[in-house]
């Protein structure tokens, strides 16, 4: 999707290198506090849990509120340490506040940026094909925003396969890609490809903050590729699969759940409105940084408010929960969740069996949204990323389970707060 690039030295201007010394002296307060969880005695073991997860959330909220608020301070404006003093001063839910609504700004501004001056010009570029279309919404980024994505091979080693780069320079604390695809909310991934082991032949799903699972496989690369079909199931099925769908046995419809003939409708009309030359809807590219580098964005969810203009740029379709639907979790589901301990996953079993209702253990509850919100998640610069650079994010992949041979921990006590 290049040419040649010019490979930048990485490293950070001084005002940015400034702030994440402020950052860096934050963290470390945080950590502090966060060995107080790893100190309760085992009666307090689940609390301590549940405890060490809400920490976490509120470090990376936190650490989103300081870059943030970076991208919002004129480059001459409020220092770092005073950012940081500032957001000390906060309570969680007002720097959470403060985030989405700056993210949510962002990702409007640049959805109105990649917008032609009007349909026409619009509908005349897509009938030039795919190439002229991404040219054009390029060229539109570059001018109006200052970057956009692009997938070339990697530099993370040998047999990382492909990686995402930067064309031209995204500043610290603005969004760089958002990560598109289908997004499934609460009790609606069960259908999800291949649920309840949605990650069987599937590299590019995501949580959100709120539990909601994106899956951008079905995207691809965009405009032009052939490879994905875009919807693609549960939204689009085959003739069989539409027949079972509608009017399979009630056993058949149990265990294989698929969504109704007027929903699949309403969601497959949205996903047509989508612009998949969209130069900024390739984050699900970002590889994982390799030993000795150290990631250059964090991952932030936000629910995304749209109108006609806005809409066709925020790359993703919420896949909600069936009204009414039952919140509690199936058995299968819990004993190949590999999250649980095994004597953890047969005591849930059996609750979900035996246990009263009451008892039963529940999915994610996740709040209905509008539905003139998206619930999309971006990636965030956390220093100043300059022209032909490679995206690097941290995976955090789960504890539970041992990793890939090429994944190094960026950080160990992140994760297994994250984990826990």
């Amino acid at each position: 999707m290049s040419g040649s690039v010019r490979r930048s030295s990485g490293a950070p201007s001084r005002r940015t290198a400034r702030v994440s010394d402020d950052v860096a002296e934050m963290m470390r307060a945080v950590r502090r506090a966060a060995s107080v969880a790893r100190g309760v005695d085992a009666r307090g073991r689940r609390a301590a849990t549940s405890e060490a997860r809400r920490l976490q959330h509120e470090v990376d909220t936190h650490r989103l509120f300081l870059l943030t608020s970076l991208a919002a301070t004129p480059r001459d404006g409020e220092s770092g340490l005073g950012i940081v003093e500032r957001a000390n001063e906060m309570t969680h839910d007002a720097r959470a506040a403060a985030v989405s609504a700056r993210l949510r700004e962002e990702v409007a501004v640049m959805a109105r940026a990649l917008r032609g001056g009007d349909r026409d010009d619009d509908a005349r570029e897509r009938e030039r094909g795919a190439s002229a279309r991404w040219r054009e919404l390029r060229s539109r980024a570059l001018e109006r925003v200052g970057h956009h994505c692009y997938v070339d091979a990697s530099t993370a080693g040998e047999g990382a396969g492909e990686g995402l780069f930067v064309r031209g320079s995204a500043r610290a604390g603005t969004v760089v890609a958002s990560y598109p695809g289908l997004t499934y909310a609460g009790t609606a991934r069960r259908y999800m490809n291949n649920y309840p082991r949605v990650g069987r032949d599937n590299a590019y799903l995501i949580e959100r903050s709120d539990g909601s699972v994106i899956d951008a496989k079905p995207w691809g690369r965009g405009l032009g590729d052939e490879s994905e079909a875009w919807p693609g199931p549960p939204v689009t099925l085959t003739a069989e699969e539409a027949r079972a769908a509608d009017a399979g046995s009630f056993i058949d419809r149990l265990l294989n759940p698929r969504l109704g003939s007027v929903r699949r409708a309403r969601l497959e009309a949205e996903c047509a409105t989508l612009e998949r030359a969209n130069p900024f809807a390739c984050a699900h590219f970002a590889n994982h940084p390799p030993k000795g580098t150290y990631p250059n964005v964090v991952v932030a969810s936000v629910d995304v408010p749209v109108d006609a203009v806005t809409r066709p740029f925020v790359p993703n379709v919420n896949i909600e929960p069936d009204e009414g639907a039952e919140e509690t979790e199936g058995v299968f589901g819990i004993l190949t969740d590999g999250t649980r301990t095994v004597s953890k996953r047969f005591q849930d079993a059996s609750l979900a069996v035996f246990g009263e209702d009451g008892d039963k253990p529940k999915l994610v509850k996740t709040d209905a949204l509008s539905m003139d919100f998206v619930r999309s998640l971006v990636l965030v610069a956390t220093r100043d990323i300059d022209d032909g650079e490679e995206v690097w994010l941290n995976y955090r992949l789960s504890t539970h389970v041992s990793p890939p041979e090429w994944y190094t921990r960026v950080d160990p006590e992140e994760d297994e707060r994250r984990w826990s």
